[in-house]
């Protein structure tokens, strides 16, 4: 067995030190190379409720925005291909449900980045001149093995949503009144 100086070891340690220091940062850190500079996609499930008030149904395209306070982002620009998960007694299960029925809880599949913390900002956004009249949205992540975890707060709209605007909740940002209000995005 070869025996070596406490001077050799010295230096053996002092160059290992000198050259995993000089590494850039990253360099020791695990990499994903499918998801370089992205963040892995996640599904979500956006849980309608229509109010059963008169007129409160619609046909209008509707949209969806929510975030969480990282500032993580999912917009859907047309809600459709909705599963009903409640109709109202004598309300319509057949096929050609276009989503929205008066008194009907909808839910609609998105996907987008996984969020980094609860979805905290939520937006509806009706293109049309129905009177729509949502009750509450919530958003559930979907599990592997098919089971859903809400992500979100309860957002309570039960007013008409106004036409070609974002209206909705930002309880990241808010400092009281928990109301709807219109907002602009540049996105």
């Amino acid at each position: 067995m070869p025996k070596f100086s406490m001077k050799a070891i010295s230096i053996l340690s002092i160059s290992s030190l000198v050259f995993i220091i000089s590494l850039p940062t990253n360099a020791m850190q695990p990499t994903n190379h499918g998801l370089q500079g992205s963040k892995p996609n996640c599904t979500y499930s956006i849980e309608i409720e229509t109010t059963c008030a008169p007129s409160a149904e619609t046909t209008d395209h509707v949209s969806v925005r929510f975030s969480d306070l990282k500032g993580d982002l999912i917009i859907v620009k047309h809600l459709n291909n909705p599963k009903l998960l409640y109709a109202p007694k004598g309300g319509s299960k057949r096929g050609g449900y276009g989503g929205f029925g008066r008194c009907a809880i909808d839910v609609f599949e998105a996907s987008g980045p996984c969020m980094s913390s609860r979805v905290c900002s939520l937006y509806l956004k009706k293109v049309g001149a129905d009177e729509w009249r949502p009750g509450w949205v919530k958003v559930l992540h979907q599990q592997d093995g098919g089971h859903e975890e809400p992500v979100s707060y309860v957002f309570y709209f039960r007013t008409f949503v106004p036409e070609n605007v974002w209206y909705g909740f930002d309880y990241c940002h808010s400092k009281g009144g928990f109301v709807p209000h219109v907002v602009s995005f540049n996105n």
